[in-house]
Protein backbone atom coordinates (compact mmCIF):
# COMPACT_ATOMS: atom_id res chain seq x y z
CA UNK A 1 0.00 0.00 0.00
CA UNK A 2 1.07 3.23 -1.07
CA UNK A 3 0.95 6.65 1.10
CA UNK A 4 -2.32 8.59 -0.55
CA UNK A 5 -1.13 12.40 0.57
CA UNK A 6 -4.82 13.50 0.48
CA UNK A 7 -5.44 11.67 3.12
CA UNK A 8 -5.27 13.33 6.40
CA UNK A 9 -1.78 12.89 8.06
CA UNK A 10 -1.51 10.99 11.13
CA UNK A 11 1.16 11.49 13.73
CA UNK A 12 1.48 9.11 16.18
CA UNK A 13 2.83 9.75 19.81
CA UNK A 14 5.31 7.36 21.65
CA UNK A 15 5.48 7.46 25.67
CA UNK A 16 8.52 7.44 27.38
CA UNK A 17 8.96 6.61 30.91
CA UNK A 18 5.40 6.44 32.91
CA UNK A 19 3.66 6.01 36.14
CA UNK A 20 0.09 4.21 35.91
CA UNK A 21 -1.76 2.13 33.30
CA UNK A 22 -2.41 2.41 29.50
CA UNK A 23 -5.28 4.57 29.81
CA UNK A 24 -3.24 6.76 31.73
CA UNK A 25 -1.27 7.48 28.83
CA UNK A 26 -2.88 10.36 26.32
CA UNK A 27 -0.52 12.62 25.49
CA UNK A 28 -1.49 12.83 21.66
CA UNK A 29 -4.75 14.85 23.21
CA UNK A 30 -1.84 17.80 24.69
CA UNK A 31 -0.03 17.43 20.78
CA UNK A 32 -3.07 18.22 19.27
CA UNK A 33 -4.35 20.84 21.44
CA UNK A 34 -0.89 22.49 20.93
CA UNK A 35 -1.28 22.27 17.48
CA UNK A 36 -4.41 23.52 16.89
CA UNK A 37 -3.30 26.51 18.76
CA UNK A 38 -0.48 27.47 16.83
CA UNK A 39 -2.97 26.88 13.62
CA UNK A 40 -5.11 29.73 15.05
CA UNK A 41 -7.77 28.31 12.24
CA UNK A 42 -5.76 27.69 9.69
CA UNK A 43 -6.58 24.60 7.31
CA UNK A 44 -4.80 21.43 8.17
CA UNK A 45 -6.03 18.09 8.00
CA UNK A 46 -4.33 16.09 10.83
CA UNK A 47 -5.08 13.36 13.75
CA UNK A 48 -2.84 12.25 16.62
CA UNK A 49 -2.86 8.80 17.89
CA UNK A 50 -1.19 7.09 20.33
CA UNK A 51 1.00 4.43 21.31
CA UNK A 52 1.14 2.77 25.07
CA UNK A 53 3.16 0.16 25.89
CA UNK A 54 2.73 1.20 29.80
CA UNK A 55 1.20 -2.20 30.31
CA UNK A 56 3.44 -4.48 28.82
CA UNK A 57 6.33 -3.02 31.23
CA UNK A 58 4.31 -3.32 34.12
CA UNK A 59 3.63 -6.65 33.55
CA UNK A 60 7.35 -7.72 33.06
CA UNK A 61 7.74 -5.85 36.53
CA UNK A 62 4.89 -7.56 38.55
CA UNK A 63 6.45 -10.38 39.77
CA UNK A 64 9.63 -8.05 40.98
CA UNK A 65 7.12 -5.47 42.67
CA UNK A 66 5.07 -8.58 44.68
CA UNK A 67 7.92 -9.48 46.47
CA UNK A 68 9.70 -6.54 47.06
CA UNK A 69 6.56 -5.15 48.64
CA UNK A 70 6.32 -8.15 51.23
CA UNK A 71 9.27 -6.37 52.74
CA UNK A 72 7.05 -3.12 53.11
CA UNK A 73 4.51 -2.71 55.30
CA UNK A 74 3.82 1.05 55.13
CA UNK A 75 1.47 2.13 52.59
CA UNK A 76 3.67 5.57 51.19
CA UNK A 77 6.45 3.44 51.10
CA UNK A 78 4.85 1.19 49.19
CA UNK A 79 3.54 3.82 46.73
CA UNK A 80 7.37 5.31 46.64
CA UNK A 81 8.29 1.91 45.98
CA UNK A 82 5.53 1.97 42.86
CA UNK A 83 7.27 4.61 41.69
CA UNK A 84 10.53 3.35 41.41
CA UNK A 85 9.64 0.02 39.96
CA UNK A 86 7.93 1.65 37.22
CA UNK A 87 10.48 4.02 36.34
CA UNK A 88 13.79 2.23 36.74
CA UNK A 89 12.43 -0.82 35.68
CA UNK A 90 11.05 0.94 32.50
CA UNK A 91 14.54 1.97 31.90
CA UNK A 92 16.49 -1.11 32.45
CA UNK A 93 13.96 -2.87 30.31
CA UNK A 94 14.89 -1.04 27.53
CA UNK A 95 18.71 -1.18 28.43
CA UNK A 96 18.58 -5.14 27.94
CA UNK A 97 16.80 -5.32 25.00
CA UNK A 98 15.66 -8.68 25.53
CA UNK A 99 11.77 -10.21 24.97
CA UNK A 100 9.84 -7.29 26.65
CA UNK A 101 11.72 -4.63 25.22
CA UNK A 102 11.61 -6.36 21.64
CA UNK A 103 7.64 -6.72 22.09
CA UNK A 104 7.29 -3.05 22.60
CA UNK A 105 9.56 -2.22 18.94
CA UNK A 106 7.58 -4.64 17.31
CA UNK A 107 3.83 -3.66 18.47
CA UNK A 108 5.12 -0.08 17.58
CA UNK A 109 6.57 -1.47 14.12
CA UNK A 110 3.08 -3.16 13.48
CA UNK A 111 1.27 -0.03 14.68
CA UNK A 112 3.14 2.01 11.95
CA UNK A 113 2.59 -0.28 9.16
CA UNK A 114 -1.10 -0.74 10.23
CA UNK A 115 -1.66 3.31 9.49
CA UNK A 116 0.89 2.80 6.43
CA UNK A 117 -1.44 0.39 5.23
CA UNK A 118 -4.55 2.75 5.39
CA UNK A 119 -2.54 5.23 3.19
CA UNK A 120 -2.02 7.83 5.74
CA UNK A 121 1.65 9.98 5.61
CA UNK A 122 2.53 9.67 8.96
CA UNK A 123 4.98 11.84 11.60
CA UNK A 124 5.89 9.84 14.78
CA UNK A 125 6.43 11.87 17.81
CA UNK A 126 8.45 10.13 20.72
CA UNK A 127 9.31 11.47 24.05
CA UNK A 128 11.86 10.10 26.83
CA UNK A 129 12.72 6.53 26.49
CA UNK A 130 9.76 6.22 24.41
CA UNK A 131 12.21 7.78 21.45
CA UNK A 132 14.75 5.02 21.88
CA UNK A 133 11.80 2.45 20.34
CA UNK A 134 10.41 4.88 17.81
CA UNK A 135 14.34 5.56 16.79
CA UNK A 136 14.87 1.68 16.54
CA UNK A 137 11.37 1.25 14.54
CA UNK A 138 12.13 3.21 12.04
CA UNK A 139 15.32 2.13 11.68
CA UNK A 140 14.30 -1.53 11.46
CA UNK A 141 11.66 -0.43 8.83
CA UNK A 142 14.24 1.11 6.63
CA UNK A 143 16.78 -1.98 6.86
CA UNK A 144 13.28 -4.02 5.42
CA UNK A 145 12.87 -4.36 1.89
CA UNK A 146 9.62 -2.82 0.67
CA UNK A 147 10.10 0.41 2.70
CA UNK A 148 11.89 3.52 2.26
CA UNK A 149 12.80 3.76 -1.46
CA UNK A 150 14.54 6.89 -1.09
CA UNK A 151 13.18 8.35 -4.97
CA UNK A 152 9.79 7.47 -3.77
CA UNK A 153 8.11 9.19 -0.34
CA UNK A 154 4.85 6.81 -0.78
CA UNK A 155 6.64 3.96 0.33
CA UNK A 156 7.79 5.84 3.41
CA UNK A 157 5.83 4.33 6.65
CA UNK A 158 7.37 7.15 8.47
CA UNK A 159 7.78 10.68 6.85
CA UNK A 160 9.32 12.49 9.81
CA UNK A 161 10.80 11.92 13.28
CA UNK A 162 10.47 13.94 16.25
CA UNK A 163 11.89 13.35 19.67
CA UNK A 164 11.80 15.40 22.80
CA UNK A 165 14.01 15.44 25.82
CA UNK A 166 15.54 11.89 24.65
CA UNK A 167 18.15 10.03 26.25
CA UNK A 168 19.35 9.14 22.90
CA UNK A 169 22.45 10.66 23.06
CA UNK A 170 23.80 9.26 26.69
CA UNK A 171 26.44 6.34 25.72
CA UNK A 172 24.81 4.05 27.82
CA UNK A 173 21.87 3.03 25.06
CA UNK A 174 24.40 2.74 22.28
CA UNK A 175 22.72 4.53 19.73
CA UNK A 176 25.21 6.10 17.12
CA UNK A 177 24.34 5.78 13.90
CA UNK A 178 21.66 5.68 11.61
CA UNK A 179 20.42 3.13 8.89
CA UNK A 180 21.21 4.98 5.63
CA UNK A 181 18.19 5.02 3.12
CA UNK A 182 20.31 4.93 0.27
CA UNK A 183 21.33 6.98 -2.90
CA UNK A 184 18.97 9.09 -4.40
CA UNK A 185 17.98 11.28 -7.69
CA UNK A 186 15.18 13.11 -6.37
CA UNK A 187 17.16 14.75 -3.33
CA UNK A 188 14.50 13.11 -1.04
CA UNK A 189 15.37 13.27 2.74
CA UNK A 190 13.62 12.09 6.04
CA UNK A 191 14.00 14.51 8.82
CA UNK A 192 14.69 13.64 12.21
CA UNK A 193 14.18 16.88 14.77
CA UNK A 194 15.38 16.53 18.23
CA UNK A 195 13.93 18.82 20.95
CA UNK A 196 16.21 19.11 24.43
CA UNK A 197 16.32 21.47 27.82
CA UNK A 198 19.24 21.95 28.77
CA UNK A 199 17.80 21.18 32.06
CA UNK A 200 16.32 17.97 31.60
CA UNK A 201 18.26 15.60 33.78
CA UNK A 202 17.12 12.53 31.22
CA UNK A 203 18.47 14.39 28.39
CA UNK A 204 21.89 14.96 30.08
CA UNK A 205 22.34 12.27 32.34
CA UNK A 206 22.66 14.69 35.00
CA UNK A 207 20.53 13.77 38.06
CA UNK A 208 20.59 17.37 39.59
CA UNK A 209 19.56 18.85 36.19
CA UNK A 210 23.12 20.53 35.55
CA UNK A 211 22.43 22.56 32.23
CA UNK A 212 24.52 21.16 29.77
CA UNK A 213 25.47 23.29 26.74
CA UNK A 214 27.68 20.55 24.97
CA UNK A 215 25.06 17.61 24.01
CA UNK A 216 24.14 17.60 20.56
CA UNK A 217 22.18 14.78 18.46
CA UNK A 218 23.74 15.96 15.37
CA UNK A 219 27.62 15.36 15.99
CA UNK A 220 26.54 11.56 17.38
CA UNK A 221 24.48 10.24 14.57
CA UNK A 222 25.55 12.70 11.31
CA UNK A 223 27.26 11.30 8.93
CA UNK A 224 28.67 13.26 5.47
CA UNK A 225 27.75 10.04 3.73
CA UNK A 226 25.53 11.28 0.72
CA UNK A 227 23.83 8.20 0.66
CA UNK A 228 22.73 8.31 4.43
CA UNK A 229 19.78 10.28 3.25
CA UNK A 230 18.69 11.62 6.75
CA UNK A 231 18.03 15.29 8.11
CA UNK A 232 19.29 15.76 11.72
CA UNK A 233 18.32 18.64 13.53
CA UNK A 234 19.19 20.27 16.99
CA UNK A 235 16.35 22.33 18.76
CA UNK A 236 17.52 23.59 22.20
CA UNK A 237 14.37 24.71 23.90
CA UNK A 238 13.36 26.02 26.87
CA UNK A 239 10.25 25.34 28.46
CA UNK A 240 10.23 27.59 31.27
CA UNK A 241 10.81 24.82 34.13
CA UNK A 242 14.16 22.98 35.23
CA UNK A 243 14.67 19.43 36.39
CA UNK A 244 11.80 17.02 36.08
CA UNK A 245 9.34 19.85 35.13
CA UNK A 246 11.75 20.32 32.19
CA UNK A 247 11.41 16.68 30.79
CA UNK A 248 7.69 16.77 30.92
CA UNK A 249 7.12 20.57 29.46
CA UNK A 250 7.71 20.14 26.10
CA UNK A 251 4.64 19.11 25.46
CA UNK A 252 3.11 22.68 25.43
CA UNK A 253 6.32 24.62 23.94
CA UNK A 254 4.83 26.98 21.45
CA UNK A 255 7.81 26.11 18.89
CA UNK A 256 7.23 22.27 18.50
CA UNK A 257 3.96 23.24 17.74
CA UNK A 258 5.18 25.76 15.15
CA UNK A 259 7.67 23.23 13.63
CA UNK A 260 5.22 20.37 13.54
CA UNK A 261 2.51 22.71 11.73
CA UNK A 262 5.69 23.15 9.53
CA UNK A 263 6.54 19.66 9.03
CA UNK A 264 3.32 18.22 8.28
CA UNK A 265 1.84 21.26 5.87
Amino acid sequence: MAVDPALPKKILVVHGVQVGEDEDQNQHEDLKQLIETRLNGAPLDFETAMYRYENINDKSQRLLRTVLKLFVKNLIAQKALDLTIDVVGDVVIALNEGSTAYKIRQGLVERILDIHEDGHPLYLVAHSLGSIYAFDAVNQLIDTEGYFDRDDRKTWPVQGLVTLGSPIGLRLFKRNKVTPLGPSTKAKFLRWVNYWDRTDPVVTGSFYGKPNDGYTIVERFATDDEDCGWIIQDKVVDVGSAWLAAHVGYWSHPGLGDDLVSLLG
